[in-house]
């Protein structure tokens, strides 16, 4: 008989173990967290039941952007050989719709567009617990981008989870934490959005654009800047390009000037002096003045004292 996945899922939790990015220990998990996954291991212990998709209402916080990265492939695994993992549903009191997804939103998605009802695992349980939940099952197997990770534990924090419940449930530790809050609390909302998950770019350039954003970028004009017809991921890394450069202050030009009715040209900066000599009459003057070096830095030092 085939393992329930929905266990093993947890088994990796329990291990400390998670599919993210991150890879720091995970913390001691806290009581209310120890006691949602042994509930989850109960849950998952029994049969799961067919539920008509049209039944079910979306989470309150999205595990990830979007549903459709590779919806198509799990739709296709999903007709040949059936869905293999059950999702998880609460029941609602005095919805529209009697259900409301805990995890499992792609695959509730993939089962919308074939036509097929769901396999679900069904039960009551609080917004809390669901949350808990929820972070607890996609730790174990969602491979969410850096900025998915950053914003779902942002969302978390915003519905009342402390932060040793973020910690757990995503199996980070405390620094990882901290940074994934600063992202998000930095760069706007419209701007992340607009990027998207950028998979496979990792934290580093999040944290650059959020120094970035930290010294006054505008919100409209950087988002002008986003190259909308690139991926995800290269939309991110040619941003912070492009606001680096523009962070860069411009070289001031040398100073210019004629000197002796145009026989001399001399162009100066703060670290630099260049003497052109043009016509017969000052033929020889660059060696008049290297002979003279010496005694005009001299003058020079003894005027500054």
């Amino acid at each position: 008989m085939r393992k329930d996945l929905l266990a093993s899922s947890l088994k990796r939790v329990k291990e400390g173990k998670s599919a993210g990015e991150e890879t720091a220990p995970a913390p001691r998990k806290t009581s209310g967290v120890m006691a949602v996954q042994k509930g989850l291991e109960h849950l998952s212990s029994g049969a799961p039941q067919d539920v008509d998709t049209a039944l079910i209402q979306d989470s309150i916080i999205k595990d990830r952007f979007s549903v459709s990265d590779g919806l198509e492939d799990l739709k296709t695994s999903i007709e040949r050989s059936g869905q293999k993992l059950p999702v998880l549903l609460r029941r609602t009191k005095g919805a529209d719709r009697p259900y409301e997804v805990v995890f499992g939103r792609r695959r509730i998605e993939a089962c919308r567009q074939i036509g097929i009802p769901v396999r679900a695992h069904i039960t009551d349980m609080s917004d809390h617990d669901a949350l808990v939940s929820q972070g607890l099952e996609n730790a174990a197997r969602l491979q969410r981008s850096y900025i998915e990770q950053a914003v779902y534990a942002y969302s978390l924090i915003e519905h009342d989870l402390s932060r040793d419940e973020v910690m757990d449930v995503l199996a980070v530790d405390e620094t990882t934490v901290s940074r994934m809050l600063g992202v998000v609390r930095v760069i706007p909302d419209e701007i992340i959005r607009a990027i998207g998950p950028a998979h496979d770019a990792g934290r580093r350039p999040w944290l650059q654009l959020r120094e970035l954003i930290n010294a006054g970028q505008d919100t409209a004009k950087v988002l002008k800047q986003i190259n909308m017809s690139l991926p995800s991921k290269d939309r991110l890394t040619a941003l912070v390009k492009q606001l680096t450069t523009s962070e860069q202050p411009a070289k001031p030009e040398a100073a210019k000037r004629s000197v002796a009715s145009g026989s001399l040209r001399i162009e100066r900066s703060p670290s630099r002096l260049l003497i052109k000599v043009k016509g017969n009459d000052t033929d020889g003057f660059t060696e008049f003045l290297d002979e003279r070096m010496d005694a005009l830095l001299a003058e020079f030092r003894g005027q500054k004292k």
